[in-house]
C-alpha cells in the first residue's frame, strides 16, 4: 500500500507540474477548470502520504 500511495502521489505531482507549466490561468491560489481537479488530487494524495509517514 505504501508504495502504491507514493506512486499515485508522484504521478499526481507529475500531472500537475506538466499542466501548470503550460497553463497561463493557473496560479498558486487559482486554477483553471482543467487544473483544479489535478491540483485537488495532488493535495489529497500529498495529505494521505504525509499522514502515512507520520503514523510510522
Amino acid at each position: 500500500m505504501a508504495d502504491d500511495l507514493h506512486t499515485r502521489y508522484q504521478r499526481a505531482l507529475d500531472a500537475w507540474c506538466t499542466h501548470s507549466e503550460t497553463c497561463e490561468p493557473c496560479r498558486p491560489e487559482q486554477h483553471c477548470p482543467a487544473g483544479a481537479p489535478l491540483y485537488r488530487r495532488l493535495a489529497d494524495l500529498q495529505d494521505a502520504y504525509l499522514q502515512q509517514l507520520r503514523s510510522r
